[in-house]
């Protein structure tokens, strides 16, 4: 009998030990940061890094490099439903719900079933949410953490369903020409006025009546639409706020250049001013942050757009850090999509190096071009965006020669620039000469083709115009951080996200 009250009492200590001293379910980050570069290959971070130290030196290192300092680094797999490579929206959707679906899908599984994601996770605990990108707040990946729709190219349908739900606190992004009427302007409609010209106007891609810019006003919405308006928001009365700075997507991060003025806001001030807003709920919050056109930089195969891209997301992950500095209860979370365009800093026997005398007294010749500063130089030296150039130069070949030769540090010729504006006659769109099939974006090639031209000179080289299966990285800091070590799938984000606060996905909606 004694023996068996020992006992008893022993497991009963044992027990009040381990719920003592055991931590809480859920009692992970009450602040969830997650940046995701659409496109984002380790090939991009590389570039973006390996110019920063050629430019800057190695003791000015990113804020990414910092990041992954930390530790917590890791490899995800990209792959969807069925198929190797995947789309943008079925990666958003296993980012946003942890579960793999078919491309175009958005918050479906695989046979169209509504699924739930973070952000209904982060709601029902009472948490705020917010939604980044400088692309539009109803493309693939935005809308991968809110909507339900079969195909991605339902643009008008998703808007609406954002406005709908009316739950999502902060919303930034492009893409106001699905929010007004049927054949309104975006610069006649009288609450986008304030768009810049620059920013990019046009009319409304909407096929009904339905103003939801007027039915978010309803809903509790404050609306800005240009950097300005942004900065004037006033963070204690601002209780939800939808941002919409551009017709469609923003102009690129190279277009807006100090010497280019668009009042588009930067992904830096977009994150700042979100993270005051939700950071007023004392039970925590969920913000996306998307830059989203580091893959667009990709498919045109334009390398200096992919670094301007790379070097602004670099700047809203800086924001996100010096945010967590204050908040140790904020996990930050970094990861891609995918990988797109198949990018590759590689030796060449273009142009080689002259021979140079060493202090031993011998002359030593390298038999290749390994690529040095110079070609970061030229990168740095573009002023423009390839799409830029093309459409400045409206189909002209001389003129296109002469956008080349004062925005970038090539020269070319107006037969050179025939060519990178011909169309073929039985498609009507210009034509790569190899791997046809991958470049897939009709009237865009001329972008690619570009990047093929210029290649030799930054010593850079694509292998295709679309997304490819590379597994992408995944680095994080705060609590929690530690499970994203190793080799993981893009579904295990989510999840992991949503068992450190005590939830589970995926789930049915």
């Amino acid at each position: 009998m004694k023996g068996k009250i020992r006992w008893a009492l022993w497991f009963s200590w044992v027990l009040i030990f381990l719920l003592w001293f055991s931590p809480a379910q859920g009692e992970g980050a009450k602040k969830v940061i997650f940046l995701i570069g659409d496109g984002m290959g380790p090939q991009s971070v590389g570039l973006a890094i390996y110019f920063n130290r050629f430019m800057n030196g190695p003791d000015k290192p990113l804020h990414m490099e910092r990041l992954m300092a930390a530790g917590n680094t890791g490899y995800c797999l990209t792959d969807q439903y069925g198929t190797v490579t995947t789309d943008s929206a079925s990666a958003a959707t296993a980012l946003a719900s942890g579960v793999k679906t078919r491309d175009a899908m958005i918050g479906k599984d695989h046979e169209g079933r509504p699924m739930k994601t973070i952000i209904d996770i982060a709601h029902q605990l009472g948490k705020s949410t917010g939604l980044i990108s400088d692309t539009r707040i109803t493309h693939a990946t935005p809308a991968g953490f809110y909507a339900q729709v079969l195909h991605r190219d339902m643009e008008n349908e998703i808007a609406a369903q954002l406005v709908e739900r009316g739950d999502v606190t902060i919303a930034f992004s492009g893409g106001a020409q699905h929010f007004i009427p049927a054949e309104v302007k975006v610069e006649e409609h009288p609450d986008l006025k304030g768009i810049a010209r620059a920013a990019g106007l046009g009319s409304s891609r909407r096929k009904d009546n339905r103003d939801l810019i007027s039915e978010a006003r309803k809903k509790g919405y404050a609306l800005v639409v240009n950097d300005q308006e942004l900065s004037a928001l006033k963070v204690k009365e601002t209780e939800k706020a939808l941002g919409l700075f551009s017709a469609s997507g923003f102009p690129s991060a190279i277009d807006r250049q100090p010497h280019h003025k668009t009042g588009v806001p930067t992904l830096t001030q977009m994150t700042e001013m979100a993270l005051q807003i939700l950071n007023k709920n004392p039970k925590g919050f969920f913000l996306m942050v998307e830059g989203g056109q580091i893959d667009w930089a990709e498919h045109a195969n334009d390398v200096a757009g992919v670094l301007h891209e790379m070097l602004e997301f670099d700047k809203a992950i800086g924001a996100a850090m010096a945010f967590a500095r204050e908040n140790p209860d904020t996990l930050i979370v970094v990861t891609a999509d995918h990988d797109t365009g198949g990018l590759a800093i590689a030796y060449s026997n273009y142009k080689l190096p002259a021979p140079i005398r060493l202090a031993s007294g011998e002359t030593w010749k390298t038999k290749f071009n390994f690529g040095d500063k110079m070609i970061f130089e030229k990168m740095a030296g573009q002023k423009k965006s390839f799409q830029k150039m093309l459409r400045d130069s409206k189909g002209d070949p001389a003129a296109l020669k002469k956008e080349v030769e004062a925005n970038t540090a090539f020269s070319i010729t107006e037969e050179q620039a025939a060519a990178i504006l011909a169309r073929d006659p039985k498609t009507g769109n210009p034509e790569t000469k190899e791997y046809t099939e991958f470049y897939v974006y009709g009237l865009n090639t001329s972008m690619p083709l570009m990047g093929r031209l210029f290649g030799k000179e930054m010593n850079t080289a694509w292998a295709v115009g679309t997304h490819t299966h590379t597994p992408v990285m995944v680095f994080g800091k705060g609590p929690g951080a530690d499970k994203f070590r190793g080799l993981l799938d893009n579904t295990d984000i989510p999840r992991i996200v949503a068992r450190e606060w005590g939830s589970s996905l995926p789930a049915r909606k």
